[in-house]
């Protein structure tokens, strides 16, 4: 192996729950290289989006390390236990299906079942969009720790895609607080408009959220009289898979 693969395997080495952000300085510490060399790898590896700056000045994870996963997220036994209500939710409703994790202070898409439907933006396996604008990444971001909401909202760039979006980080805890309240988020064209969808969480053995799941689609079809339907459909879906990975609460 080379050097300079090495060394870059290193840095990603470094990055885990205890510490998602680390500054070049901290690298060149901890791994005792110099300044000019970490952060010569750091760029590499940025420009590649295995890494990603965040507003801080410090380096967490790219989306990029995330997608690599993605083949034996979708093998793996979240997959086999969600199959049969992705199926039931994507009949019922005739919409997309999706199912996201949590990572990398994004929503990351690991299961889609797109219904057939040719008309409506489908995101691919692997890819990542930002939590705080779609109800499967709001699901998510409702459920971890007071600390990481709250320093999430004072560091994430809250870009507006649509006049929905939530850009205030007043108003998107408040949002939050209502998801939790009332088990499920929904997404009226935050991301693009005319497209939204309804959400709930995934939980894992632990108690701690792993994923959600929404059926996503057209605003016209899924925000209407099935609506409340739709919304106990979800959350039994989600109530379910959670069972099946071993949630006891």
């Amino acid at each position: 192996m080379s050097r300079s693969l090495s060394r870059a395997l290193a840095i990603l080495d470094l990055f885990d729950s205890r510490k998602e952000t680390w500054g070049i300085t901290e690298i060149s510490q901890k791994l005792e290289l110099p300044k000019s060399t970490v952060h010569g790898l750091v760029k590499t590896l940025e420009a590649n989006q295995y890494m990603e700056i965040t507003p801080s000045g410090k380096y967490r994870l790219g989306i990029r390390v995330y997608e690599l996963g993605m083949t034996y997220q979708t093998s793996a036994r979240l997959g086999n236990v969600a199959q049969p209500h992705i199926k039931m939710l994507g009949e019922k409703y005739g919409q997309s299906v999706h199912i996201a994790i949590y990572a990398g202070r994004m929503a990351v898409f690991v299961i889609i079942n797109n219904a057939g439907l040719s008309n409506i933006l489908v995101p691919r396996i692997g890819a990542g969009i930002a939590a705080y604008c779609t109800g499967v990444g709001k699901v998510m971001l409702a459920w971890q720790s007071s600390a990481h909401i709250e320093e999430y909202l004072q560091t994430e760039n809250l870009v507006s895609y649509t006049q929905n979006t939530i850009t205030d980080p007043d108003l998107l805890r408040t949002e939050l607080i209502k998801i939790r309240g009332e088990g499920y988020a929904a997404d009226k064209g935050e991301t693009v408009l005319g497209i939204g969808c309804v959400a709930a969480p995934i939980f894992g053995l632990t108690g701690q959220v792993i994923a959600g799941i929404s059926v996503s689609g057209s605003v016209d079809v899924i925000f209407n009289d099935r609506l409340p339907e739709c919304i106990l459909d979800v959350k039994q879906a989600a109530r379910a898979i959670s069972v099946g990975m071993g949630f006891k609460g």
